[in-house]
């Protein structure tokens, strides 16, 4: 009975091992390097006639993009190449990656290869592709701050500015001032009114947490680089545009430190962002 039972245990279990499927080798003693505009990866287990996928992620706004490619054997050596023309494509512009491979030989994939880190990741994160060259230079110029830089897509607050623009114009520390709101102690915020940079938003009230519109911040851009350039703009929503902001607001337009929309609209109450001030202001440094 016994070995009527072994024999049973292995008639069922054989089929199991002679048909299940090997998991493919995952890519082994993965090397990469650029050259040039292009990224190389050799793979020490590769072969002529294997298909990889890379999957690559930004560094700096965590956008990923997929590539799939063939071998390439050159000088005994099994490589796939991609170019920053095709990385800026899928995950926009960096200036670090992370890429991790692996086989993808028909239906049978592999896992992936531990990440590889090329380049350095920048100072700034969670940007739009449009912003990057402003924000790279905006870092050179060492305007963030580290809570700005870990996101810059965020809404930008009054204090945020009243920091920026005081250090834009005097490129120093602030110095002693007197205090002049009941709702922040910031020595920046307090500099910022004495030079007529900012004003408050009430009696004794800076409202430093609130979010930067566009109308405040025309005023700031025309107070901080002292625009004079005052024609009246045509625009469709200037009745929208709070009195004490019009002259300002004509003032950034005729600089192109603002813009309007497609529509020919400012926007006086829209929210700014960081990098949208940040570009505004490195765009004219």
């Amino acid at each position: 009975m016994k070995r009527i039972l072994i024999l049973m245990i292995i008639l069922i279990a054989a089929p199991l091992g002679v048909f299940a499927s090997k998991e493919a080798a995952m890519p082994l003693n993965v090397s990469a390097i650029k050259e040039s505009d292009v990224y190389n990866f050799e793979i020490k287990n590769a072969k002529a006639k294997d298909e990889i996928e890379i999957e690559v992620k930004s560094e700096g706004n965590e956008s990923k993009g997929l590539f799939k490619k063939n071998i390439i054997s050159k000088d005994d050596k099994n490589f796939v190449s991609i170019s920053q023309k095709e990385l800026d494509s899928a995950v926009g512009p960096s200036s670090g990656y992370a890429f991790r491979l692996r086989f993808a030989n028909k239906d049978k994939f592999s896992g992936f290869s531990n990440e590889l880190h090329l380049g350095k990741a920048p100072v700034f994160r969670n940007y739009s592709n449009w912003a990057y060259q402003d924000l790279l230079k905006a870092e050179d110029l060492k305007l963030f701050s580290k809570e700005v830089a870990t996101d810059t897509r965020a809404k930008i607050t009054r204090e945020e500015i009243a920091v920026k623009a005081y250090k834009i114009k005097y490129k120093r520390s602030s110095q002693g001032s007197v205090k002049h709101f009941k709702d922040t102690d910031n020595q920046y915020v307090n500099m910022a009114y004495d030079l007529g940079i900012m004003s408050g938003k009430g009696e004794e009230t800076f409202a430093p947490k609130d979010h930067m519109t566009r109308e405040d911040y025309a005023v700031v851009i025309a107070n901080i680089f002292e625009l004079n350039n005052s024609k009246n703009v045509s625009m469709k929503d200037r009745k929208k545009i709070a009195k004490y902001a019009r002259e300002s607001v004509n003032k950034a337009l005729n600089a192109k430190y603002l813009t309007l929309d497609e529509k020919k609209n400012f926007n006086p109450k829209k929210e700014m962002n960081r990098e949208e001030v940040i570009s505004s202001i490195v765009r004219h440094i």
